[in-house]
């Protein structure tokens, strides 16, 4: 049904409740029964449709260009009453909306049937095929618990050159066990595109978990939260678990990550247990093909079957560089495999991994069954990256670090490398240095204007062994659920960092992971921790 002027003006707001009739007139006094009335009308900017709390609704909400808000005046579609109204979508999307914005989603569960084929259907779906590579405006989806979709949880992005969305965010979304993955944005890839789908993507404070995959796909699966073809994303205070578990594609599936995007800041997350059946990946967190400008800073990453930090170009990614990965914890990361807690990994020759700075980063690994867990590896070249200001902290005699394969200029300087139950144990290309003054010796590396600075001592952590899962509810004290990383009073390595500013030119930002300010003079301490 073709809804008139006159009617929306007088009747913007309609109502739908399991008791209702689709007879009535949509409003409170007379709601509509179901989601196919909905579908008939036309909604326009500042219209709402409220789904009466507690009521379950079959089948799928659908949008299109005749339905369309706006930025000022947004299309709002929540519940109302007690709780929230749940949409069972079956094998359906929850909400389809095609080639429409303009919308505010909140308050709802959307219920796949937990049966569906992988790739199927999503719980929450923007898309558009418009071309002219357009930007539709404002997507924002709040307070959301969806479940049980063989593709994503929720997914946005363009299927039409660089057409995309502008201003998305997706915020207090618990979003699991969906086949696919939990949220994410696309476009059409293209590795001599000069621009991008999606610009201004936000997501916050999103719970994305047990999203398993599945065995055979054609690309990677299980993905917790995973944006592309974007300009402008933040990804702050989610949590990322138990993401991946059934993928056997080799790449993929990662917690938190982004690939294809141009100036992107991950922060003060949590990503943790993430899986992976196959022989790649299972990582916390990830900057991955083509991603530029983009900064990783105050995350927490721990228990994950692969890395906890990766930087990987992929063969005929875009350009990936000027990345910065500072501030971060990774405890017990790389349980699967033979990955460094920190990893590179470059499949793209010369278009390789370029121009990324790592500093001030606590990583602390102990052994894992099957697995050969390194603080960090290098298994393929790079381009002027540098490793400074770093905690490479192992136990039970683990390996610290391997650096394969020819890089240049690599800079590693002012990291502090200690491990215990087994002797000194570092590789760079073939060789294995089993004492810290061969490795400086033989490997040229911790050395700035011929003085060593690089340590082997004890950084004396707090408590290193404790290692917390926080929780997306206690995410806002992120950094006082992890104090068994920061130093103790008496660790050798306060005050004892490179000043990265005076000496190298780097600004480092103004606090650490536990919020404390950065000193004035530049010069802090080593690892993750400014001792106040």
């Amino acid at each position: 049904m073709i809804e008139t002027l006159e009617h929306r003006t007088l009747l913007s707001s309609y109502f739908v409740s399991a008791a209702g009739n689709d007879a009535g007139d949509g409003s409170a006094s007379f709601p509509w029964a179901t989601l196919g009335r909905v579908n008939a009308a036309d909604l326009g900017p500042g219209d709402s449709v409220s789904l009466r709390g507690g009521d379950t609704f079959g089948g799928t909400l659908v949008f299109d260009a005749s339905d369309d808000g706006t930025p000022a005046a947004p299309i709002r579609v929540g519940s109302y009453g007690a709780g929230r109204a749940s949409i069972a979508a079956g094998g359906g999307d929850g909400i389809s909306a095609l080639n429409t914005s303009g919308f505010e989603i909140s308050d709802l569960n959307l219920v796949g049937s937990g049966t569906q084929a992988p790739q199927q259907a999503s719980g929450i779906e923007f898309e558009t095929n418009r071309p002219g590579n357009v930007k539709l405006p404002y997507v924002h989806v709040r307070n959301v618990d969806v479940g049980g979709f063989g593709k994503y949880g929720i997914t946005v992005g363009g299927s039409n050159g660089k057409s995309g969305f502008d201003d998305v965010r997706i915020e207090y979304a618990n979003v699991h066990d969906n086949t696919l993955g939990g949220i994410e944005t696309h476009g059409v890839f293209s590795s001599a595109a000069t621009g991008y789908a999606n610009t201004n993507v936000y997501v916050g404070h999103a719970e994305v978990h047990h999203n398993p995959g599945y065995a055979n796909s054609p690309n990677h699966s299980g993905d917790g939260i995973v944006l592309s073809d974007a300009d402008g994303v933040v990804i702050e205070r989610c949590e990322a678990y138990e993401n991946g578990a059934r993928n056997t594609h080799v790449g993929g599936p990662v917690g938190i990550w982004v690939w294809d995007v141009n100036n992107a800041v991950i922060q003060n997350n949590e990503s943790h247990h993430n899986r992976t059946a196959s022989t790649a990946d299972g990582g916390g967190f990830d900057f991955d093909g083509g991603v530029t400008n983009s900064v990783m800073q105050y995350n927490y990453s721990h228990d994950n079957a692969g890395p906890g930090y990766g930087i990987y170009q992929f063969q005929g990614a875009r350009p990936l560089g000027n990345l910065t990965v500072r501030y971060n914890v990774s405890a017990n990361d790389a349980r699967k495999n033979a990955y460094g807690a920190i990893d590179f990994w470059n499949g793209n020759g010369g278009n390789g991994i370029k121009n990324v700075s790592v500093y001030n980063n606590t990583v602390y690994v102990t052994p894992s069954a099957g697995a050969t867990p390194k603080a960090l590896r290098f298994i393929s070249g790079t381009t002027n990256v540098s490793i400074r200001n770093n905690i490479f902290q192992t136990t039970g005699g683990l390996q610290l670090a391997e650096i394969q394969a020819k890089q240049t200029n690599l800079q590693i300087q002012g990291n502090d490398y200690w491990t215990t139950g087994g002797a000194f144990s570092l590789k760079v290309f073939s060789k294995t240095y089993t004492s810290f003054n061969a490795y400086v010796s033989g490997s040229g590396h911790e050395k700035l204007n011929g003085v060593v600075v690089g340590k082997n001592v004890n950084p004396a952590l707090v408590s290193p062994t404790a290692v917390p899962t926080v929780g997306v509810a206690n995410i806002d004290v992120l950094e006082q659920s992890v104090e068994g990383y920061k130093l103790s009073a008496t660790s050798p390595l306060r005050g004892a960092g490179l000043n990265l500013s005076g000496s190298f030119g780097t600004n480092p930002g103004v606090r650490d992971f536990f919020g404390n300010a950065l000193p004035g003079d530049g010069r802090t301490d080593v690892g993750a921790h400014e001792y106040a």
